[in-house]
């Protein structure tokens, strides 16, 4: 499940989101090898879920590994990342690929630029370990890449809370109210209803002395704008 394949006539990368309905289905009639998934090469098959999200599939016989299907949740909230990022007039691309310095590749689940600096948005519905969000945090840093992780929560966050708590305790380091690490920045990440609508879809922050609930376009378009700021071993939301 993509959102971005590449157009084998001209190499155009096509954004499956961006592409009216109307259209979309004038392009599911072309012939196949129309369109070829970004990284295999792989003949695309343009889909269309019951929830009306338009994505790019490998088409039948793939030898390969396939990536991790995702749900809507996270299809979703990256789409919804990215046209906020792009309303606010920053640049803003879905699973852009990069590599780091040290030759280790990684795909953001959004990529913005702004004039100072490039940020990955990484939504984490899943369980991952915290020696997990280190190492891939570290291939974003060593690309000069601030990542920004969006925890599943708040099942999901306590246990990554606990991690890091259980990390300071090992470093002999006295744990803050909510412990966090300088070097990831994490936020959990609230789900609406199955599926949510976007207004739905909130991020709990972390301001001076409490915790607040805002949409998940407020929490994307800030963080370019640098509400997000380590302070007292806690990261906080400046606004």
């Amino acid at each position: 499940m993509a959102l971005i394949a590449t157009r084998a006539s001209d190499g155009q990368e096509i954004e499956s989101f961006s592409i009216p309905r109307d259209r979309w289905k004038t392009m599911q009639a072309e012939p196949k090898g129309s369109y070829r998934m970004r990284g295999t090469d792989w003949p695309a098959v343009l889909k269309r879920s019951p929830l009306g999200l338009q994505f790019f599939a490998h088409a039948p016989g793939y030898p390969g590994e396939k990536p991790e299907p995702e749900s809507a949740h996270h299809i979703l909230a990256k789409i919804w990342i990215a046209k906020a990022l792009r309303a606010a007039g920053y640049v803003a691309e879905v699973e852009k690929p990069g590599e780091s310095v040290t030759g280790e590749k990684w795909q953001a689940d959004v990529l913005c630029q702004t004039e100072t600096r490039s940020i990955a948005y990484e939504v984490q519905l899943a369980q991952q370990t915290l020696e997990e969000y280190e190492r891939r945090t570290a291939r974003y840093t060593n690309s000069d890449v601030k990542c920004i992780w969006l925890i599943g929560g708040p099942t999901r966050y306590h246990t990554f809370a606990k991690a890091v708590w259980r990390r300071f305790l090992e470093l002999g380091m006295e744990p803050g109210d909510r412990p966090a690490l300088p070097d990831l920045a994490a936020q959990p990440f609230l789900l609406g209803p199955n599926p949510p609508s976007e207004e739905e879809m909130k991020v709990v922050v972390f301001p001076p002395g409490r915790a607040k609930e805002i949409p998940l376009a407020e929490f994307a378009v800030g963080i370019a704008n640098g509400k997000l700021v380590y302070s007292k071993k806690e990261w906080r939301w400046s606004g």
